[in-house]
């Protein structure tokens, strides 16, 4: 495979974050025909398919640590994909955008439970920021103390993400990202064919379910991830992790031009706070500290 360089793999993950941001439209558009458990599994099992029929070659060379790394990457995957779907049948997409988004803060602090690296005093910042923009966000505040349920299990949706984007990191810097992004999608597909079995929903097939589950799998699916693998085999973790973080700016903008989504002053102040808060993970003020050094 091509080696690519660090600004070719922001291009290729800013690609990513733009078609994830996109994606919050057409799930929210998915789950008028299908039900949350049957959006999730046709969206990883004909993307799983596909791939396995385009990387079949790649696939022949599978070693059992690529089905180790594909697996526990896709453990995670899955686990954001429960919370996160479930979580939009009761938030807005702009909601679910937003707090999807704030994984990018998460990152520095997962890869230091592996690493053992300390986060820079902006993270530790920037995690303050975010706790305040989500409770701004999450809380309802005619009903003072109460918190609205899917936007929490949108927030679970960011852990299991930002533990996605770590665990996506570690492994792609020596292995194929085909081989393993495959298996990470085939992992999906059969946790949610399990769950599938205790699904009583009828199945309805239309036009618009159709072309949702096409978009879904082939394009939010199979395509970023494989980009994302390749693209983190060649930038760090929380690097990546601001980069598709713009996918929670995507969102929102998406949501209020397509599903005509109205905010409040607060929940915009919100989407400001955790906005500034993604910022903060990235530039920080550290610069400050190593002026007065050089002074």
């Amino acid at each position: 495979m091509k080696e690519l360089s660090s600004k070719q793999a922001d291009f290729i993950l800013f690609f990513v974050a733009f078609f994830w941001g996109t994606g919050f439209i057409v799930t929210k558009i998915g789950l008028e025909v299908f039900s949350t458990v049957q959006l999730m599994f046709f969206r990883f099992f004909i993307a799983s398919a596909v791939s396995l029929i385009i990387f079949n070659k790649n696939m022949k060379k599978i070693s059992k640590r690529d089905l180790k790394a594909g697996i526990i990457m896709g453990i995670f995957l899955s686990a954001g994909y429960v919370f996160q779907t479930f979580g939009l049948q009761g938030t807005t997409a702009g909601n679910s955008a937003f707090l999807t988004g704030t994984n990018v803060v998460m990152v520095p602090f997962f890869y230091w439970m592996v690493s053992k690296k300390r986060p820079g005093n902006n993270n530790l910042l920037a995690a303050f920021l975010m706790f305040i923009g989500i409770i701004l966000l999450t809380v309802d505040f005619e009903n003072f103390g109460q918190f609205n349920l899917s936007d929490m299990l949108t927030f679970l949706c960011a852990i299991a993400f930002a533990w996605q984007i770590v665990v996506t990191g570690i492994f792609a810097s020596d292995k194929d990202p085909y081989v393993i992004s495959t298996v990470q999608i085939a992992t999906c597909a059969v946790i949610f064919l399990i769950m599938m079995l205790f699904d009583k929903s009828p199945l309805i097939i239309n036009t618009k379910g159709i072309l949702s589950i096409t978009y879904l799998s082939l394009v939010t699916t199979m395509l970023c991830f494989l980009m994302q693998t390749i693209g983190q085999k060649y930038t760090t973790s929380s690097h990546a992790a601001i980069i598709l973080s713009l996918e929670s700016v995507v969102g929102s903008i998406f949501g209020v031009i397509f599903l005509d989504e109205k905010y409040t002053i607060i929940m915009l102040v919100a989407f400001v706070v955790i906005f500034a808060s993604i910022l903060m993970a990235e530039v920080g003020y550290d610069w400050m500290f190593k002026k007065k050094e050089q002074e």
